[in-house]
């Protein structure tokens, strides 16, 4: 099965969808576009992957880059795009195990650090507001 099919079938599972149609409903586009974007007819958008990706909670970099690693004209762009779902993969395996030490209720002292099993971290907290 290629990637397109294999998202598109991603998201109809993770939103309970029963059909192509419904899927089409969902992404306000007709059956027939859903059906040419299955058979490789008519290429599946970059934002349309990402509308599908957020919709499904999928890995929206890791299925852009096997979608267009499969659709590669060349052998070059092919091997570029293979290159980046590996380094999406060896990101992923260091930080995941990564994140499980940042939980929430480690305190974050008022210089913006905080001591967990990996040592210091600093946090950046994008919506706290400034006083004048």
């Amino acid at each position: 099965m290629n990637a397109v099919n294999e998202l598109l079938d991603k998201v109809k599972n993770h939103l309970n969808l029963g059909s192509d149609l419904a899927l089409a409903d969902r992404l306000a586009v007709t059956r027939s576009l859903v059906s040419r974007w299955r058979k490789g007819d008519t290429p599946l958008a970059d934002d349309r992957i990402a509308q599908i990706c957020a919709l499904a909670k999928a890995d929206g970099p890791e299925w852009m880059a096997r979608i267009h690693a499969e659709k590669a004209q060349s052998p070059a762009e092919r091997a570029l795009w293979s290159k980046m779902l590996t380094r999406l993969a060896a990101a992923a395996i260091f930080l995941v195990p990564l994140s499980a030490f940042a939980k929430a209720e480690t305190p974050v002292k008022s210089d913006g650090y905080a001591e967990n099993a990996l040592g210091y971290v600093y946090y950046v907290n994008n919506n706290s507001t400034k006083s004048t």
